[in-house]
């Protein structure tokens, strides 16, 4: 992908688009929240909405904030998970105490919306969340994401707030994603480390990109890097959306963004997209079990489009109901596809291996599928 010749016309074709706040960039020197960063960010928001867009934030800094109404030093990182998500509980008022009264200022309502892993992996819980979020975009009301810190823990967990950002454009149906970051971009080298790092301001295959990518540091407050972010990215492009990483410290970036001036850099879509439904299975579905798959029952999936027969399961792994989410792998547990259980595992283990006649012939009367995973309910991992 090239940078676009006209990008103010490429933002005015950007009709709903999901901002990611980090950490980072609602906090001062002293890494503490900072009215004039929360007063910069609803600033960019309300100038989009004056374009006519849909807005949906996912903010992070609850447990920044949590830590300054407690004295906490903002420079202590090593808490237990408790501590954090107490944190979180005492952050997260104050963190939409300061976008409500900056948003309140420019005539603009908002709204919570704390999410865990679950209300993305549970497809009527995700389905729950994308009509509530509709609901009030149709009111002109901003919704204002985070991750339920004070109920998550280690395995219901996003990675971070990046992760959370891009299953949200799914869940809302997006055009694109902005990441503000503190810092300008992606950088061919760590620019903290190297004064010749440069910029790049076009990333067209974020697939390699990413496998590429190395980095050795973190921001402090925050749980993510720029990894994630391009991750992120990766994530949006296989849903056929573009990612915009830039720097929302930076009040200039932001309103030269506005008016159609290209900052940071741009992360374009891929061009073999996969439809909604199936994103989700890729990357929102949770994981009950796997099912191992041999060699033809792979290559019948991957390159001819064909459901899962029990003729071709090896082995099963974990106790799953039907309607759970499962992952097809192979003998050396690489995964080849994710989707939905036709049937339960302890189903499945009765006739892994055996052929339609021979179910039918064996257990006639118990009338069990041969179909374990119908190719309309799975996704070929890209």
């Amino acid at each position: 992908m090239e940078e676009p010749n006209n990008f103010k016309k490429y933002l005015d074709s950007k009709k709903r688009i999901v901002i990611k706040i980090g950490t980072q960039v609602l906090l001062n020197k002293e890494g503490k929240p900072s009215l004039a960063a929360f007063k910069n960010i609803c600033d960019f928001s309300s100038a989009l909405i004056g374009q006519k867009k849909e807005v949906i934030l996912v903010s992070s800094g609850a447990v920044a904030a949590g830590k300054d109404l407690l004295d906490i030093n903002p420079g202590l990182n090593n808490f237990s998970i408790p501590q954090k998500q107490a944190f979180a509980a005492c952050g997260q008022p104050l963190l939409m105490d300061n976008y409500d009264s900056c948003f309140k200022r420019l005539g603009i309502k908002t709204a919570q919306i704390l999410l865990t892993k679950e209300d993305i992996s549970v497809r009527k819980r995700f389905t729950n969340a994308r009509n509530t979020i509709y609901e009030l975009l149709k009111n002109n009301v901003v919704p204002i994401i985070n991750e339920n810190d004070t109920v998550s823990y280690e395995e219901i967990k996003f990675s971070d707030n990046d992760h959370l950002s891009a299953l949200v454009l799914n869940l809302v149906c997006a055009d694109l994603l902005i990441i503000l970051s503190n810092v300008n971009g992606v950088f061919d080298k760590n620019p903290n480390l190297y004064k010749d790092a440069k910029p790049v301001k076009i990333i067209g295959d974020i697939k390699n990109y990413v496998k590429n990518f190395k980095e050795n540091t973190k921001s402090l407050h925050g749980t993510g890097g720029m990894k994630s972010k391009l991750y992120a990215s990766f994530i949006a492009s296989s849903a056929g959306i573009d990612t915009l990483i830039m720097s929302g410290k930076d009040k200039k970036s932001l309103n030269a963004l506005i008016t159609g001036n290209l900052k940071g850099t741009l992360v374009s879509s891929s061009i073999d997209k996969i439809n909604k439904k199936k994103h989700w299975l890729l990357f929102g579905m949770e994981k009950a079990g796997e099912i191992v798959a041999d060699e033809g029952a792979l290559k019948a999936i991957t390159y001819q489009n064909k459901s899962l027969l029990a003729s071709g399961i090896v082995k099963i792994k974990g106790d799953f109901k039907k309607g759970d989410g499962i992952y097809i792998v192979n003998e050396k547990g690489i995964v080849f596809s994710k989707g939905i259980a036709n049937l339960d595992s302890e189903d499945i283990k009765k006739i892994k291996g055996l052929s339609s006649g021979e179910i039918k012939s064996k257990f006639g009367k118990e009338k069990i599928s041969s179909l374990v995973v119908h190719k309309d309910k799975m996704a070929v991992s890209v």
